[in-house]
């Protein structure tokens, strides 16, 4: 019989640290329990930690708030890793055998391990995904039993820049956190959007954060591509904050409220203007031009990471994630594109998994950390270990005995026996005896205070007498 379990994770976005704790039920079902989040722009960019003192600050931050408000103490989490330079390369291993054989597991398990030991500048690989073999000249995706001479492995590095881990480890170690596993985030979304039937037909995968924007492409169910650009819905806000001299949460107000991908020319206001602090005013129609200057700009690198697969994304292009809010952006992809496959999923509803927990109704940004939530399977929390009493008395150390240096036992002190040592009296004569000196009669005493103040009274008595 199963048991209830606490998961608990930490997603690194592009400027801040989120948490989220969830319990896992014995039938698999899951409810959220808590949300907490650390804004952290002076520490994290783009999602690469850049400082590590702020950022342990930030993450030991959310995950005391999670304790206090669910009564428990969380020594292990799961973490999602994303970031600017999370990318695919693609990796060839060939291997040429003496003679025909059948191939089997060994042979492929010798590509694999050579492909994992691919050395990349400044880099590492996080994971790798087997793309197909070529064996003679076919194509397969299954090559074990096949007779050739020749093989060859095509696969899809996942690679970081090493700091990237690094940081984050350092980061969960001055927490006092141990890391159960460590998610690649992009893939673990995709996973929780997508279903088979799209994966296997295949599509992309775009989720429009802050600060980036990833590209995640599957095709037969297999991941061919991941990209992340460091451009996001961030950098929209910064451009009208900076054109129009006016406060960034101004600015992001304007955006989300007025802001548009896209304005057909005879639907763009010309005479139109929209209040703003200190009783100015901006015409609308320049607010627009600076929104869609920048989203174009975004749309335009996005379809420089599919256009080499548009041909193969039957299911098309879905868009997700907290930017993915702006109005008309399907419609600028296709005016831009000329790629009509285009819809926007959010995130399922939040009320599925929580019934008195309140979140973001734009829970499509939350979507991440549902999806390591549903993947996490060990217990994140124990019991909070007892720390010693800082005031309590230290017990008295019993004095070490060296020599004839007295020993304590149950509080007499005693002294350690000795043999009398045999003195040598050298031959001469004895001394003669002298005579005592004659001993110092003593002083009577005189009188001290007592005897005075006694006499006092005496006086004073016979006083009181005569007088009667």
């Amino acid at each position: 019989m199963g048991v209830e379990k606490n998961i608990v994770v930490i997603e690194l976005g592009s400027s801040s640290i989120r948490a989220m704790i969830g319990q896992k039920k014995p039938d698999g079902s899951l409810q959220i329990l808590g949300f907490e989040k650390e804004s952290a722009p002076d520490s994290i960019h783009k999602g690469v930690v850049y400082n590590i003192d702020k950022t342990i600050q930030a993450v030991a931050a959310v995950i005391k708030r999670i304790e206090e408000r669910q009564k428990v103490f969380v020594n292990k989490v799961y973490v999602g890793v994303t970031g600017q330079s999370l990318r695919t390369i693609g990796n060839t291993v060939k291997r040429q055998l003496d003679v025909k054989v059948a191939i089997n597991d060994e042979i492929i398990d010798s590509l694999r391990d050579e492909n994992r030991l691919q050395p990349y500048p400044n880099a590492e690989i996080l994971d790798f995904v087997t793309q197909e073999y070529r064996v003679g000249n076919h194509l397969t995706l299954d090559p074990v039993g096949i007779m050739a001479d020749h093989i060859e492995g095509y696969f899809k590095n996942i690679v970081a820049r090493k700091v990237l881990c690094d940081n984050l480890r350092r980061c969960l170690e001055g927490a006092k956190l141990e890391p159960l596993d460590i998610f690649i985030s992009p893939l673990l979304l995709a996973g929780y959007l997508l279903n088979d039937p799209e994966k296997r037909s295949g599509c992309a995968l775009v989720d429009f954060g802050a600060e980036t924007t990833t590209v995640v492409i599957y095709e037969k169910n297999i991941l061919r591509h991941l990209a992340v650009i460091p451009m996001g819905g961030e950098n929209i806000t910064t451009d009208i904050a900076s054109i129009l001299h006016i406060e960034h949460e101004e600015a992001e107000n304007l955006k989300r409220t007025h802001g548009s991908a896209y304005t057909e020319e005879a639907e763009m206001p010309e005479a139109e203007s929209i209040s703003i602090s200190n009783d100015r005013k901006v015409e609308e129609k320049r607010l627009l031009n600076i929104v869609e200057a920048r989203q174009q700009e975004i749309l335009y690198n996005v379809w420089e990471q599919i256009k080499n697969y548009s041909d193969r994304l039957l299911s098309g292009v879905i868009f997700t994630g907290g930017a993915a809010n702006m109005r008309q952006l399907e419609t600028a992809f296709i005016r831009y594109h000329h790629f009509d496959k285009v819809k926007t999923r959010m995130m399922p509803a939040v009320a599925e998994y929580t019934t008195s927990l309140r979140l973001d109704p734009q829970a499509n940004t939350l979507a991440t950390l549902v999806a390591m939530l549903r993947r996490g399977e060990d217990e994140c929390t124990s019991e909070r270990p007892i720390e010693p009493d800082l005031f309590e008395p230290a017990a008295k150390e019993e004095p070490t005995i060296t020599g004839i240096s007295a020993a304590k036992e149950g509080g007499v002190v005693m002294q350690p026996k000795t043999e009398p040592e045999e003195t040598h009296i050298p031959d001469k004569e004895e001394p003669e005896e002298t005579a005592e000196e004659p001993k110092k009669e003593k002083k009577p005493k005189g009188p001290n205070a007592f005897s005075r103040m006694g006499k006092w009274f005496k006086d004073l008595a016979a006083d009181l007498v005569e007088e009667k």
